[in-house]
């Protein structure tokens, strides 16, 4: 039931698009809020992101799909008097607000916090930026590729010699719209005390940054810039991606237990009296050297007896797997970490990455065309099916 699900009977102004502000939003919605997801009259511009498409219209992109379910939506001109009207309707009559706009665009539409919370001075009100609300650079558009290489992922990602890589995921997006949730939750807990809501300001960029975090505490120490490391990882070894004679896998000897074990399975005793390798940090710091060993042997054998060895001594290991395969894993489907989009079969998205054990989320709507809750929104408003009529000849409504 939807009103026992732990966010139900919280209503949210949602005018975000893409990805970032979508992630927060629709794990609010996927834990019983009333997202209502105001577009503009084109519609998400994530809407038109990408080549395949689902369905017979242009709108249903797999980006829009992933990150909108459980939302409604309303398409509005907020340059037009009727649009402004009933965004200022919806956001009253809202518990939060989340947007991400490049800063001052909601204040130039009268929409900015200090001019709301003068009206409804409960609202939290998550604003998601490139760089923040201030700053020298809070003027700029931020995206995440941009991100990557502004805060440095980009110069610890790839092969030393060679051009940087991006990560592949949209990695600081979802990241970004999971911190504006944590934000949301905290500033509710202190309304629940005060009754006094607040601003929420997260941005791209420091999300990007904190993904930095461990690099930037390792360069305060050695005062030498990180660089790539490929596939592997520079605080432990042996860490990270090897090629098997028919593929690739990962595996991780974490600790001197599985680093003793690992030599000796392997029948490489000699490493264990190669003071080079007596510690991890000898073993991190030597890596190119104990990899000149490791890689050719690995690559001498399928990767099935890798893996059946990290079975046998506990140590940490996967196949380097694509996406056709992890949407069949048997641990995907038993978490249910993938589930079919509801109507829209043979259609498959990420599911809920949070499990609480009394009162768990749902998916309860697939994602919703352009406008294609209005009515129902705008009556609920208290608009009538003439008001409503005017509204979209005038161009304010779709």
């Amino acid at each position: 039931m939807t009103d026992q699900l732990p966010l139900a009977g919280l209503k949210v102004a949602d005018f975000t698009q893409v990805m970032s502000g979508p992630t927060g939003t629709m794990l609010l919605a996927d834990f019983g809020a009333d997202v209502t997801k105001i577009e503009p009259p084109t519609g998400d511009g994530s809407r038109r992101w990408g080549s395949n498409r689902y369905g017979d219209t242009d709108q249903f992109s797999a980006l829009y799909l992933s990150l909108n379910r459980n939302k409604r939506s309303i398409a509005l001109d907020l340059k037009s008097p009727d649009g402004l009207a009933i965004a200022r309707k919806i956001i009253l009559q809202s518990d939060i607000l989340v947007e991400n706009f490049k800063p001052g665009v909601m204040k130039r539409l009268g929409l900015g916090y200090e001019q709301l919370s003068v009206e409804h001075p409960g609202l939290i009100y998550c604003s998601i930026s490139g760089f923040g609300q201030t700053g020298p650079l809070s003027h700029r558009p931020g995206y995440d590729q941009l991100m990557q290489a502004y805060a440095g992922l980009l110069s610890i990602t790839g092969e030393q010699g060679r051009p940087a890589v991006r990560i592949g995921p949209t990695a600081i997006d979802i990241l970004t719209g999971t911190h504006g949730v944590v934000g949301i939750l905290a500033a509710l807990r202190d309304r629940d005390r005060t009754g006094k809501g607040q601003l929420v300001d997260t941005s791209l960029y420091e999300a990007a940054v904190h993904l930095m975090t461990q690099w930037i505490c390792d360069y305060s120490i050695s005062k030498v810039p990180p660089g790539r490391s490929g596939p592997y990882f520079p605080f432990t070894a042996p860490y990270g991606i090897f090629q098997a004679q028919d593929r690739e896998f990962y595996i991780g000897v974490g600790n001197q237990k599985m680093w003793e074990a690992f030599c000796r399975e392997l029948g490489l005793e000699a490493l264990l009296e190669d003071k080079q390798f007596s510690s991890n940090r000898l073993r991190a710091k030597n890596q190119r050297v104990l990899y000149d060993v490791l890689e050719p042997l690995f690559r001498s054998k399928p990767v099935q007896v890798w893996v059946d060895m990290c079975e046998r001594l506990s140590i940490p290991y996967s196949l380097i797997t694509s996406v056709d395969e992890v949407v069949k894993q048997e641990q995907a489907l038993s978490r249910k970490a993938v589930v079919p989009i509801d109507g829209m079969a043979p259609l498959l998205m990420a599911g809920l990455p949070i499990k609480l054990s009394r009162t768990p989320g749902s998916i309860r709507r697939s994602p919703p065309a352009i406008s294609g809750n209005a009515d129902e929104i705008l009556g609920e408003l208290g608009y009538s099916a003439e008001d409503i009529a005017r509204m979209r000849q005038a161009g304010g409504v779709v």
